[in-house]
């Protein structure tokens, strides 16, 4: 009888309380399941776009939740490692991953990845997308993406490119260049853009491709030479550089994409909530500047849109690999 008034009880306390819930910011009900900081891995170290964007979301995440949200550097094979710890902990929103478009191209650069980075993860939200750059060093005698395909056919394999590392995102971007235009380049891998950038201001290398906001003060100064950028639309920093797709080659596109994403298994309800915190997150003034000063220019998508991304894009860039026979160091 007590068992049945206190159950009584608590679904009228229930009944009560579920108006007030509703009157509450989304930003309350997503918030992890205790109060203990929550983690926020990236795959790369601190300083770069990756770890700049990671901060910025995490912060205004940090405000919404009124807990920690910390960034968590496991930087090395090319985010494998940072990816490795995501996969080994528990899906329940206090751990989470801040990634690049190089999670679904490691698997096939890599035969024999520790995990599935489609079915290894449980996808949250694509924030942001930014473009590459086709640059040349101003001695190289080729000023638009058809001087540089004659240049190509009348010295095969021949024509030195700079990429900041072996399977990286921009190596992978030229060989798509390469085989859509049918035609031959030697890579030249360096470890990092800066010694990329370093050796095509100097002349070692004529060619490379890299983030626009790694060129921007250099193509600005004239130090280097732009030929087209790779995605479907123009750079609003540097509008005057044709895209690589209407230079000549119909429906290319490569950029670089941001997302976040947590173990797999976690479930629906709690991966919709954080998604949404995450996309109210990228509207703040604040937040949005920090993403377009780097050229990266926000997105925002239900968990499913980001799943179907990855799929398309694991689909996509594992045909180049395999064609170009690019392998991870």
């Amino acid at each position: 009888m007590v068992q049945g008034r206190l159950g009584r009880a608590l679904r009228a306390s229930l009944l009560l309380a579920l108006p007030l819930l509703a009157m509450l910011p989304a930003g309350v009900l997503a918030q992890p399941i205790s109060a203990r900081p929550v983690r926020m891995f990236v795959g790369f170290p601190p300083g770069g776009s990756t770890d700049i964007f990671a901060r910025a979301l995490s912060d205004e995440l940090s405000r919404s939740w009124s807990v920690p949200v910390v960034v968590d550097n496991r930087a090395g094979a090319n985010g494998v490692i940072g990816t490795e710890a995501l996969t080994k902990a528990a899906p329940d929103g206090q751990t989470l991953m801040f990634i690049i478009s190089s999670h679904v191209t490691n698997r096939a650069l890599y035969p024999h990845l520790p995990y599935d980075p489609i079915a290894g993860v449980t996808p949250l939200s694509l924030v942001a997308r930014t473009p590459l750059m086709l640059v040349a060093n101003p001695r190289f005698p080729a000023r638009t993406l058809q001087d540089v395909l004659r240049l190509a056919r009348e010295q095969p394999g021949r024509i030195d490119y700079a990429s900041p590392g072996q399977g990286s995102v921009q190596q992978i971007a030229m060989e798509l260049l390469a085989r859509m235009a049918g035609v031959q380049f030697n890579h030249i891998a360096y470890r990092g853009g800066a010694p990329a950038m370093t050796d095509l201001i100097g002349g070692v290398v004529p060619l490379s491709v890299l983030t626009t906001t790694q060129v921007l003060a250099q193509v600005q100064s004239g130090a280097l030479r732009p030929i087209g950028v790779t995605t479907e639309t123009r750079s609003p920093l540097l509008p005057a550089v044709p895209t690589i797709a209407e230079s000549g080659l119909p429906g290319y596109q490569a950029d670089v994409w941001f997302a976040v994403v947590g173990p797999a298994g976690m479930p629906a309800p709690l991966a919709a909530r954080i998604a949404t915190d995450i996309a109210r997150a990228m509207t703040v003034p604040s937040v949005r500047e920090r993403f377009t000063s780097q050229d990266a220019t926000i997105v925002n998508g239900s968990p499913e849109d980001l799943a179907a991304l990855m799929r398309a894009e694991d689909a996509k860039w594992s045909q180049v690999i395999r064609d170009a026979n690019i392998r991870a160091e």
